[in-house]
């Protein structure tokens, strides 16, 4: 179980303007961004912790966002509040670099670049702030004109005049004028009764239990489904809430149906409930998995308890007390993040409080099965095909589209939402494949072109084509030339190909090579039927995870139903 974890990371650093103790302004940015971090995001959540390798003090903290490029965009829009609100300039940065200035490429400065970018973006006062190039011999007293060390950018980012950087923050602020508000999608599923009561009590758990569920493989799974730490018998409806980006991956994820689960068929009204449900369950049964053997000790806890009363975090609310609770939640919620170094020990701090929270007696439990639960919200957000947005890009440079043109989608392209292709699938698989093999590839790969074609571009470009080509054979009619005769190099060329095949084929007819092929009636190989066969046992070898059959034909629009829904339905 893995994660790509050196890739899609943000990475932020807060430093306060004024001399402050670090302890103090970590709790003062836990107390401002409060309700703000208790969110369902996606793979990590936000974490700040005091940099004791920095030569400058600060916090700092990163963030695996994944896929999910909003987190990203969301932990940019808390800076910008603590900045806001405390006296702290906020860096901020991923894998790819400085991904505001990346955002705002089309409205930067000429002079800005790749080799001086470093140290000139910063979070500030709920502003991107950007240091300029000295422009006046007074200027070069505080702004560098090359490169900028950090020092040198704290020092001056005061006396940036933000009027200049009113079209950088125009460009950021659309990125981020849906927060505080997400892109949340609500779902219907059957989950096992404790652990719904997990849920119900920590729904940030979720995120966790996701993301193991993803970055598991097949072997994983299986394990787990014949060691199950959870009562698969005692299980309930309930409505989760998930981002976006959680549900369009646990969607399409395939998973192998077992007998322990109760699995309603496909067409049911529970069909997609428990499809749902059994991926969730056996992303928390991974996530205790984890935990099982794990010695979970407080004193660490403990006196970081301490050191919040003795700052004054729970003010005068009494222990027990609603306010004094939710304070402590608050606390174990921010020390969890805080303690992170990777995605591993974020799992192994989300799995030991899953392990504590369905351990609970179920006697204790509310009658989470008498509770109302609505359907799942609508999800025809997903069926935003390529070309479909391709128009509306057109549109949006003003290109004359018809609506009449809007793209359609032929029934080898559909899946419908019980996982079942359309019956025409199979007889149009092999064409497409075919297609597919006559593309151009190299060591790296197939590639399937993207082409957008611009009819009048294309009309004119030939014209000038053929004006050329009639003006050359002018110029050449009165000249005698020799040329060699293609076609008898051609010629040669098809004579030493076909000679080269009959040695190999004599080479193969003391093989039984030739006894694993499908052949007609005449007896000879039938490449189309071996084509479509091969592929299809790779696909069912995949066991409904992802592969290298599956991924081939979801770029040709294929989507074949799995074993199980067949056995389902």
């Amino acid at each position: 179980m893995s994660s790509s974890k050196d890739r899609n990371t943000v990475f932020y650093k807060i430093y306060p303007t004024q001399q402050e103790d670090l302890e103090k302004l970590q709790l003062k940015c836990l107390q401002t961004l409060d309700t703000d971090l208790d969110i369902i995001w996606n793979s990590e959540s936000f974490s700040l912790q005091v940099d004791a390798n920095s030569s400058t003090p600060c916090l700092s903290g990163q963030l695996w966002f994944d896929n999910s490029l909003e987190d990203e965009w969301y932990v940019l829009w808390l800076l910008q509040k603590l900045t806001r609100v405390l006296p702290v300039v906020a860096q901020v940065w991923d894998d790819d670099g400085e991904f505001i200035l990346i955002e705002a490429a089309e409205v930067l400065p000429a002079w800005l670049n790749p080799d001086n970018s470093a140290n000139r973006v910063f979070v500030y006062q709920g502003r991107c702030a950007l240091i300029p190039q000295p422009r006046s011999p007074a200027q070069l007293a505080y702004f560098p004109q090359n490169s900028v060390s950090l020092q040198q950018a704290l020092s001056c980012i005061d006396k940036v005049d933000m009027s200049e950087c009113v079209r950088l923050n125009e460009t950021v602020d659309k990125k981020l004028a849906n927060f505080p508000n997400r892109s949340i999608h609500k779902i219907r599923c059957v989950l096992p009764v404790h652990l719904v009561h997990a849920l119900s009590l920590s729904p940030s758990i979720i995120s966790s239990i996701i993301s193991v569920y993803l970055y598991s493989d097949q072997r994983e799974i299986q394990s787990v489904t014949k060691n199950r730490r959870l009562d698969w018998t005692d299980t309930c409806a309930t409505n989760l809430q998930l981002t976006r980006c959680q549900y369009a991956q646990l969607y399409s994820q395939r998973v192998t149906t077992t007998s322990a689960w109760a699995h309603a068929p496909v067409g049911h009204a529970d069909h997609s409930a428990t499809q749902l449900g059994l991926k969730i369950t056996l992303g928390a049964e991974l996530a205790l998995s984890i935990a099982a053997d794990e010695i979970v000790t407080d004193k660490e806890f403990g006196k970081y308890l301490d050191r919040l009363k003795s700052l004054g975090y729970f003010a005068d609310n009494i222990e027990g007390s609603k306010a004094h609770s939710e304070q402590l939640h608050k606390a174990e919620l921010f020390y969890k993040t805080s303690q992170k170094t990777d995605s591993g020990s974020v799992w192994l701090a989300s799995s030991r409080a899953l392990k504590k929270l369905v351990a609970q007696d179920r006697a204790t439990f509310p009658d989470y099965a008498g509770m109302e639960v609505v359907e799942s919200a609508d999800d025809s957000w997903m069926d935003e095909v390529p070309e479909e947005i391709e128009r509306w890009f057109l549109k949006g440079r003003q290109r004359d589209v018809g609506e009449s043109d809007a793209p359609k989608l032929d029934a080898v392209d559909v899946e419908d939402k019980t996982g079942v292709a359309t019956e025409s699938v199979l007889p149009d698989l092999n064409s497409k494949l075919q297609g597919f093999i006559d593309q151009i590839s190299s060591h790296e790969g197939a590639e399937v072109p993207d082409i957008n074609l611009n009819v009048d571009d294309f009309m004119n470009c030939l014209r000038e084509l053929k004006d050329t080509i009639d003006k050359g054979a002018q110029e050449s009619e009165s000249e005698d030339t020799s040329s060699l005769d293609s076609s008898s190099l051609r010629t040669e060329s098809e004579e030493e190909m076909e000679e080269y095949m009959r040695d190999i084929d004599e080479q193969l007819k003391t093989t039984t090579l030739s006894e694993s092929f499908k052949k007609d009636a005449d007896g000879d190989v039938d490449i189309d039927l071996n084509l479509v066969s091969n592929i299809l046992e790779s696909f069912s070898a995949e066991s409904g995870l992802s592969g290298p059959a599956s991924s081939v034909l979801a770029s040709l629009g294929v989507h074949l139903p799995r074993d199980s829904d067949i056995a389902g339905s």
